[in-house]
């Protein structure tokens, strides 16, 4: 059996037994608060991570662009929701062949876009789920909370070769601790419940209403309304999540392993992981600062990140020596895997598997 110490670095690890726990609470809790859990497979990109989820209880999943939903079909995925507004003639012809062969819907939130997928959905002699999105305080995508939506709602009902499976929003804002997330639920409940009052009052039936995300995960039951979850960074978490007092160190089931490759400059040390292994972005929560936690070693912080080096500074007594091996929790694990090729399952030292990123890259 392979061995981590066998791994060239930079590499991602995903450690099996993590990634088995977060997705049994995860589908555990969801079962026992009966909310459908739809995950966003944008985070790990792996049909084989999707498969596993499907066995612990979702009934389809999520994603973010057409070629991610092609991969997922391809790896056996038959119900699969596209949560992003697609535009171009190819990519809603994608869609209609798409519908040939598995349960397909896409989220949107413009009149043009769902009369250019019935369009081809008529052409192609099929059906695909429409879930028209509304925004409740993100300020990203979504129709407002306003009596104009309803006539757009009922614009796209009429639309042939379109299923209406409901609504969709996205809490993105809700990033904060367990303190301001009490403020921002409370919040967000009164804007939903408006929400239901105008389309109730239209007459407009919302069989589904997909919502939530990992840092407000386990508290989506107290989401008025909401019938499904799409939760994505919850398989592995990072340092976002525990920023957000969402999870634990103990719960990031992903590390980069990296190895320290100069100690020239005095209280630093340069590790071979940088932007275009760990990527750069910074903290949504929390403190904010620096770009990764170095587990088990808080005697150093990664301080920035140039393009193939990661910086660590050294505390006072801190002993780093050429060709250490750390392990880093990056700050957004989604971006870090889309920078894989592909990650090793390992348990403890040993590794399982080698798993491909199928949908690396897969941004159209």
């Amino acid at each position: 059996m392979m061995h981590v110490d066998d791994i060239e670095t930079p590499a991602l690890l995903i450690e099996a037994e993590i990634l088995d726990r977060n997705l049994r609470a995860m589908a555990g809790y969801c079962g026992n608060h009966n909310l459908a859990l739809r995950p966003h497979t944008k985070t790990h990109k792996i049909p084989e991570i999707a498969r596993m989820q499907i066995k612990y209880g979702a009934p389809g999943i999520t994603v973010a662009k057409v070629s991610e939903a092609e991969v997922m079909a391809d790896g056996g995925i038959d119900d699969i929701v596209i949560v992003y507004p697609i535009w171009g003639e190819s990519k809603w012809k994608r869609v209609a062949e798409l519908a040939k062969r598995i349960r397909v819907a896409v989220a949107m939130d413009s009149p043009e876009i769902a009369e250019a997928i019935s369009r081809s959905a008529q052409e192609a002699g099929v059906e695909v789920g429409i879930r028209l999105e509304f925004d409740t305080g993100f300020g990203r995508c979504g129709l407002p909370i306003e009596s104009s939506s309803v006539a757009i709602a009922r614009q796209i009902l009429e639309l042939p070769n379109l299923r209406w499976d409901g609504i969709s929003f996205y809490p993105g804002h809700i990033m904060g601790d367990h303190a301001i997330r009490e403020q921002d639920i409370a919040v967000e409940n009164e804007r939903l419940d408006r929400l239901y009052a105008l389309l109730n009052a239209a007459g407009i039936p919302c069989p589904v209403v997909s919502g939530g995300n990992t840092p407000a995960a386990f508290e989506s039951h107290r989401f008025h309304g909401v019938t499904e979850i799409r939760p994505g960074t919850y398989v592995f978490n990072d340092r976002n999540t525990v920023d957000s007092e969402a999870a634990t160190y103990n719960d990031c089931a992903a590390t980069v392993l990296t190895t320290v490759v100069s100690t020239s400059v005095a209280h630093r040390a340069i590790i071979d992981a940088g932007s275009k292994m760990l990527s750069g972005d910074s903290l949504l929560s929390g403190e904010r600062r620096h770009y990764g936690y170095v587990q088990n070693r808080p005697d150093m912080i990664l301080e920035d990140l140039s393009e193939e080096h990661g910086h660590l500074r050294l505390y006072e007594g801190a002993q780093a020596r050429i060709g250490d091996r750390l392990r880093v929790i990056p700050n957004h694990i989604c971006p870090c895997i889309n920078l894989q090729d592909h990650v090793y399952l390992v348990s403890g030292e040993h590794v399982l598997k080698r798993w491909k990123v199928a949908a690396r890259g897969k941004v159209n």
